[in-house]
């Protein structure tokens, strides 16, 4: 079965690259470089061991695998497309395994216009990286189906330094409960993303419908100092259902890398979650995306990224982290749950638009 899904997604990866390469040639250099500008595959890989109390878990995995494309239409138009290659189709709509799948519309410098999937527009630093470039995440970020459809308008300041985004999306709860698209579930967001100076900012606020007419309050305050040897991150991450819900359930991460050279770095992450908040929806799932009621986590670790080559189109990484869960049961017991993770791993990328350009100006 997986072979044959994997073979009708190759075949049609196929035909998408050649139906580029025909509008490619017809259109000649200077249009296919604009509406192709972006035509890309990304390729990551971990080998991971897991140490628990009792036997651990190690193997070989491929972590992701994506084909992004995206460029110019004209008449300040522009498309942007990333889809995750996986060996198994979709859950919820046509859409599941597609991060990215959006048009703009920018009619001056200073505004943009977007309709289509993308992330929902909330703040962090953790939570704007690229999955393909994190690694042992928080709870929140392995948990929240954040890939929405969505539309938004943007105010971006005449230096490009600051934007703003005002975007409505459908509610991740639509996903958490097995809703279909039309469930009227929606999500209200409100973001900053801001630079001045070395200071850099992701800071959002966001309103979550999880039942029609109910709303959970999302808080982000991401900021980050940025500086030629090393730079910082620290994101603080709140939830709340009401006024009195509020300082119950929040979370930090916060990374900072130290780069010896332009193609290796050390980095030491840590970060800390809680959902102390005694509403929640069903058993299991916790309102803040984050951990079930009554748990709290921390995870710290350190690691190194090495890039082989001078066009950085291959990474090397290395890391360990120490992991801890914390509950108390029904009766009343306290359980902490320990475990270590050591990851080795290569990303790498091919810019076929790149390889395309150069052929074409022999």
């Amino acid at each position: 079965m997986i072979h044959n899904i994997l073979s009708i997604k190759n075949i049609r990866l196929t035909a998408l690259f050649a139906t580029m390469m025909f509008f490619a040639t017809a259109w000649g250099q200077s249009s296919w470089k604009d509406a192709f500008s972006i035509i890309k595959f990304e390729v990551r890989a971990d080998g991971e061991v897991t140490t628990t109390d009792t036997t651990p878990n190690l193997g070989l995995h491929g972590k992701y695998f994506n084909f992004m494309l995206g460029g110019e239409l004209g008449g300040g138009f522009s498309y942007y497309f990333k889809q995750r290659i996986v060996a198994e189709p979709g859950t919820v709509s046509f859409f599941d395994n597609t991060d990215f799948i959006y048009l703009d519309y920018k009619p001056t410098k200073n505004w943009r216009f977007r309709f289509g999937k993308e992330a929902m527009a909330l703040g962090g630093f953790e939570y704007d990286a690229s999955p393909i470039d994190v690694y042992f995440p928080t709870n929140l970020w392995r948990n929240i189906y954040c890939f929405q459809m969505a539309a938004h308008a943007a105010y971006i300041s005449n230096d490009g330094n600051h934007t703003l985004v005002a975007q409505v999306s459908n509610s991740p709860y639509v996903n958490y409960e097995g809703l279909n698209y039309d469930a009227g579930l929606v999500s209200y967001n409100l973001y900053w993303a801001g630079q001045i100076g070395h200071w850099h900012t992701r800071w959002s606020s966001s309103m979550m419908e999880y039942r029609w007419g109910h709303f959970l309050n999302m808080t982000m305050i991401g900021n980050e100092l940025v500086y030629d040897k090393w730079d910082l991150y620290f994101d603080v991450m709140h939830h709340a259902l009401d006024w009195n819900d509020w300082g119950k359930n929040f979370g930090f991460v916060s990374c900072a890398n130290y780069y010896f050279t332009p193609r290796f770095n050390i980095f030491v992450k840590g970060m800390y979650e809680q959902n102390k908040s005694g509403e929640r929806i069903g058993s299991a799932v916790s309102l803040g995306h984050q951990l079930e009621a009554g748990h709290t986590s921390a995870r710290y670790g350190l690691g190194l990224e090495y890039f082989p080559n001078q066009q950085k189109n291959v990474r090397l990484h290395l890391y360990a982290c120490r992991m801890t869960d914390s509950f108390t049961d029904l009766e009343g017991l306290h359980h902490t749950n320990a475990s270590w993770n050591f990851n080795l791993g290569a990303t790498w990328t091919v810019d076929v638009r790149k390889v395309i350009t150069d052929l074409t100006n022999r």
